[in-house]
């Protein structure tokens, strides 16, 4: 049975050195170059996309799921002191078994990594998404993606014995409600 609830409007976030924008289409001629480095597809398999591709991607984004049963938040990272795109953070959140659940995922560009930027911005979202009462939290990692585990322990995130297409599931643990 699917539950349908009022989902939030997406707007502008601010970290310390991050401005989260929602995505739009005018996003892809940027992105197309921030996502254009092979190493960003070591652990989760795919290639860079074309404009084309990531201009209709962007659309579905900003559209959200067909059939309203969740809502997909979708915000590009631009670092503020160069004025540039590094990256991106998603949601979607659906209703689960503790409430509304945000399946997360972040990705940076490797120019930019090692720099806090994937823990700083998804910390943003997901405070965002709790003071929206969103209650728990999942990303699927690699297991062998140590980078993004660090991240999702930062998120208070823990690894179970759950795995999906060859990642593992990674949840916040019942009954924390606490940002990070």
């Amino acid at each position: 049975m699917l539950v349908f609830m009022e989902w939030p409007v997406i707007e502008v976030l601010e970290s310390e050195r991050l401005t989260l924008e929602p995505v739009s289409v005018d996003h892809a001629s940027a992105m197309v170059d921030v996502l254009s480095d092979a190493r960003l597809y070591e652990f989760t398999g795919g290639e860079p996309p074309s404009l084309d591709v990531l201009a209709a991607r962007y659309r579905r984004q900003v559209r959200g799921p067909a059939d309203g049963s969740g809502a997909w938040f979708n915000w590009m990272l631009r670092e503020r002191a160069a004025g540039t795109l590094v990256g991106f953070v998603q949601a979607t959140v659906h209703t689960g078994d503790r409430g509304p659940l945000a399946e997360i995922a972040w990705l940076i560009d490797p120019a930019h990594q090692r720099q806090g930027f994937a823990a700083e911005a998804t910390a943003a979202m997901v405070a965002w998404l709790r003071s929206r009462g969103v209650t728990a939290f999942a990303a699927l990692i690699h297991p062998d993606h140590t980078v993004s585990q660090r991240v999702a322990h930062r998120l208070d995130l823990r690894p179970t014995p759950q795995l999906d297409d060859g990642e593992v599931r990674w949840e916040s643990p019942p009954g924390n409600d606490e940002t990070p």
